[in-house]
């Protein structure tokens, strides 16, 4: 890329438009208020949802609290990603989601991480652990591993074991960087003979058979009891505290981007209802969620899909134009070795500041749309092949190209050519149901179904305030 050669750049600052794909993401991503605030909560193992408009940062600012350095921590929380919904699908879609599910889900999610904490470890830092575990621990461990991970077939664990491996590895071990230096078939063996150890039905010192005790304990953690899934939630922080962490905090990401809940803030809300609407599964002693999630879902929990907002901390993500252009400077200064900012690369005649706020505005204030909107402008003005900075011509064609390949990404086509055949702005029901020859209720469906993508916004009616004579 030859804007990448003229200012001697790392790579493009703007290649990446998803948090998992830049590692080095901690070092660069801007810290708003609330960043401190959720690491906190993490450690104190406190429940939190974030909320935020798609592409806010939503899952920049659940890595960077992943990759948070706890090494002053004498015993730190353990911190388990669950961003991948696929086994909740098929329940979801015949409307027998229950919480249980999503319990036995997350029982996966801490077994598989823990897992591939142990196998990145050094052996003998490895060995001594598993060494001095209990025989209660060693039942549970075999209760937990039989029930909730080795249930699974090897292909389906194979899935999704090598992404927990790399952002593990990018966190809890980035000073060794153990996975770079490993193939994947020699971590695979040292799971495997992790699990293999930690099943076994008996402890060699002293010929104690765990077997039975740990099949009584798993039927307690299946059964059909209503407390089951709270007791397999305070089992897993046993389970956690049995490798020396202080308990589990969950970070719930992506709900909103599963087959079924991409184009729907209602479905992303029905997929995560049964979970926080029982108030008692967020409150077992260490144990936490942090949830980030689509702001469009927090009208649905204000209403049909209600959840208890006022006993769940929460916030919204927010960005004014500072932190968005320190977000430029801070990329910039990084793909640079600390040489520039985002302004030095722009050769404008005009007000430069001015340029930044136009694009701080045209990507709505978003991170990852500024993000695309800049990678895209570098990219005319190579196609151009302009020599020097980012001229005008480059910004007027990539402002262009953005908006013409975003829209079609935000919508489904037949949405906007909905949307386009109505030809106003601002619209009421009759005009939905004239031209599109339907019932007002017809009309009421369609528009709902429209604002739960967010292409409309409902428009409060202007209220007349009564003078009273005195």
């Amino acid at each position: 890329m030859a804007i990448v050669k003229t200012f001697s750049l790392k790579s493009n600052p703007f290649e990446h438009y998803t948090a998992e794909n830049e590692p080095d993401i901690s070092l660069y991503a801007v810290r708003p208020p609330y960043l401190s605030a959720i690491t906190d909560r993490a450690r104190a193992l406190n429940s939190f949802i974030l909320f935020g408009q798609r592409g806010a940062g939503k899952s920049a600012t659940r890595l960077t609290v992943f990759k948070e350095d706890y090494s002053t921590e004498e015993k730190k929380p353990f911190l388990v990603n669950l961003t991948d919904f696929t086994d909740l699908i098929e329940k979801f879609k015949k409307g027998r989601l229950t919480e249980r599910d999503i319990i036995y889900l997350v029982a996966y999610n801490v077994i598989e991480q823990m897992l591939g904490w142990i196998s990145l470890l050094d052996d003998d830092k490895r060995k001594k652990i598993i060494s001095q575990l209990s025989a209660k621990q060693r039942e549970l461990i075999f209760a937990l591993l039989k029930g909730f991970y080795l249930s699974k077939s090897e292909g389906e664990r194979e899935l999704t074991t090598e992404n927990t491996l790399k952002l593990l590895d990018s966190a809890w071990f980035k000073r060794s960087q153990i996975w770079t230096s490993h193939r994947w078939e020699s971590i695979s063996k040292v799971i495997a003979a992790a699990i293999n150890t930690l099943s076994k039905k008996t402890l060699d010192d002293n010929a104690i058979d765990i077997s039975k005790p740990a099949e009584e304990l798993l039927k307690s953690l299946t059964g059909e009891s209503a407390n089951a899934p709270r007791v397999l939630l305070s089992r897993l922080v046993d389970f956690s505290q049995s490798f020396g962490f202080s308990g589990i905090c969950v970070l719930i990401d992506k709900l909103d981007e599963t087959t079924v809940t991409t184009n729907s803030s209602e479905a992303t809300a029905q997929l995560i209802f049964p979970l926080l609407s029982n108030i008692q599964l967020l409150e077992i002693n260490n144990f936490s969620w942090i949830a980030f999630v689509w702001d469009a879902v927090q009208d649905h929990f204000n209403s049909k899909h209600r959840i208890r907002l006022d006993k769940i901390a929460h916030a919204n993500i927010s960005w004014n134009n500072d932190e968005l252009k320190e977000m430029l400077d801070k990329r910039m200064s990084f793909f640079s070795n600390g040489k520039l900012k985002f302004e030095d690369i722009l050769d404008v005649s005009g007000d430069k500041h001015k340029v930044v706020e136009q694009l701080i505005h045209i990507s709505v204030k978003s991170p990852r749309e500024l993000i695309k909107l800049c990678d895209i402008i570098f990219r005319e003005h190579d196609a151009n092949e302009f020599k020097g900075g980012i001229n005008e011509q480059s910004l007027n064609s990539g402002i262009d190209k953005y908006c013409l390949d975003t829209i079609g990404t935000w919508y489904e086509n037949d949405v906007l050519q909905q949307i386009y055949r109505l030809g106003k702005d601002n619209f009421v029901n009759k005009d939905v149901q004239k031209l599109f020859k339907i019932s007002d209720q017809g009309a009421r469906n369609k528009i709902k179904a429209w604002e739960d993508m967010q292409i409309v916004k409902k428009r409060e009616p202007l209220q007349v305030m009564p003078v009273v004579n005195r």
